[in-house]
């Protein structure tokens, strides 16, 4: 029988195991109320390989059946699972290169002199073009005076 429940964590990367849907889920199987758990990919459940095992050793605890809908695994034999970890393995992978990429994109952001989010720190402004920082005159008078505190008491502390 089929619970009412959707257990969808949209929002949250399956990267880790700190998601609010996935924790009531777990919360189901160690009371006994879901014996088996569907999902669309494997990738949705999880993208780590780790918490991936931990997942199907919980399954496996409870008598948890595991239905992927668009692959075909089953986690009866050890040599479906070895493919289930090897696509897992390439979940991870794309996640990690994902991550990547976006870190690499940031960067080469920065070298450009490009802003690439969150606050402007003290002594700029965002460019109205949203493009760039710019100098915020009255801050720079402030951080100016900050960095000549610092270098006539060489510590920290006195220009606190």
């Amino acid at each position: 029988m089929c619970i009412p429940d959707r257990f969808d964590d949209g929002g949250f990367t399956g990267g880790d195991l700190e998601r609010p849907a996935l924790k009531r889920l777990f919360a189901g199987i160690e009371s006994g109320d879901i014996d088996c758990v569907v999902v669309y990919k494997v990738d949705r459940l999880s993208r780590s390989l780790p918490d991936f095992a931990r997942m199907m050793e919980l399954f496996d605890k409870r008598a948890v059946s595991f239905v992927s809908v668009t692959q075909q695994f089953n986690t009866t034999s050890s040599m479906r699972r070895l493919a289930l970890n090897i696509v897992l393995s390439f979940a991870q992978f794309e996640r990690e290169i994902i991550s990547e990429r976006a870190r690499d994109k940031m960067s080469a952001a920065r070298r450009k002199g490009k802003r690439v989010g969150g606050m402007p720190v003290l002594g700029y402004d965002v460019d109205p073009k949203g493009e760039r920082l710019i100098v915020n005159e009255g801050e720079s008078v402030q951080v100016r005076g900050m960095c000549q505190l610092y270098l006539d008491h060489k510590a920290l502390i006195p220009v606190v």
